[in-house]
C-alpha cells in the first residue's frame, strides 16, 4: 500500500515537501509520516488491511490482503497431501477474509438485517434464519461461502476446513494486534492531554 494512501485514510491532505529542493522530496520519510499519525503499520500490516477492508470497505486493502492470505495459505498447505485446485486457494482466501471482517456473521438475505419479516398478514414476526439480522459463522454457513467459489462435498470441505481456520485464526490475531497498538495509544495520548 502507497504512504499517500494509507495518510489520506486518516484524513491528511498532503505531505510538507522540501521547497528548496523543488518540492520533489518529502521532509519526512515514510516510517515519520506514519509516526505523525500515530500509526504502527510495520506491527501488522495484514491487521491494518483488516482493519480498512472491514471498516472503510476498502477495495486496494481488499487485494493486497488477497495476496497476503494466499501466501500464509500456501505457507499452511505446505504439507498437504494430495491434490488441490487453485480454486481452492481462492476459495479458502475468500472465506477466510469474509469471516475476519464480518466477526458478528453476514447480513440476513431474508430480513436484510433486520431481524424482523412481515408475515403474509402484515404482522411481524421474528426472522427464523438469524439472531438480530446476522447469520452466525459456523461450519455449515463456511461450507455454504466455500462452496460459491468451489463446489464440491461437504467430506472433501471438511479436508480443507482445518486450513481454513487456521487462516481465519491468523487474520484475527493480526486484527487483534492492531487494535491492541491503537487502544495502548489512545491511553497514551489520553495521559498526555490530561498532564
Amino acid at each position: 500500500m502507497r504512504i499517500e494512501t494509507l495518510l489520506s485514510k486518516f484524513a491528511i491532505k498532503g505531505i510538507n515537501y522540501d521547497p528548496q529542493s523543488g518540492g520533489g522530496k518529502a521532509l519526512l520519510s515514510a516510517e515519520e509520516q506514519l509516526a505523525v499519525v500515530g500509526l504502527c503499520w510495520h506491527e501488522s500490516p495484514v491487521g491494518w488491511l483488516v482493519l480498512f477492508v472491514e471498516g472503510l470497505r476498502d477495495v486496494h486493502a481488499l487485494k493486497q490482503l488477497q495476496i497476503a492470505t494466499r501466501g500464509e495459505t500456501l505457507r499452511l498447505m505446505e504439507d498437504w497431501r494430495g491434490v488441490y485446485p487453485e480454486k481452492a486457494l481462492t476459495a479458502l482466501c475468500a472465506t477466510a477474509i469474509a469471516e475476519a471482517t464480518q466477526q458478528n456473521g453476514q447480513v440476513c438475505p431474508e430480513c436484510n438485517g433486520a431481524g424482523k419479516v412481515l408475515s403474509k398478514c402484515n404482522h411481524q414476526r421474528k426472522c427464523q434464519c438469524c439472531k438480530n439480522g446476522r447469520i452466525e459463522w459456523t461450519q455449515e454457513t463456511r461450507f455454504a461461502y466455500f462452496d460459491q467459489f468451489l463446489p464440491v462435498t461437504y467430506s472433501r470441505f471438511k479436508r480443507y476446513s482445518s486450513i481454513l481456520i487456521n487462516i481465519i485464526e491468523w487474520l484475527i490475531k493480526n486484527k487483534e494486534i492492531v487494535i491492541i497498538i491503537l487502544d495502548n495509544q489512545i491511553n497514551l495520548e489520553k495521559k498526555d492531554n490530561q498532564i
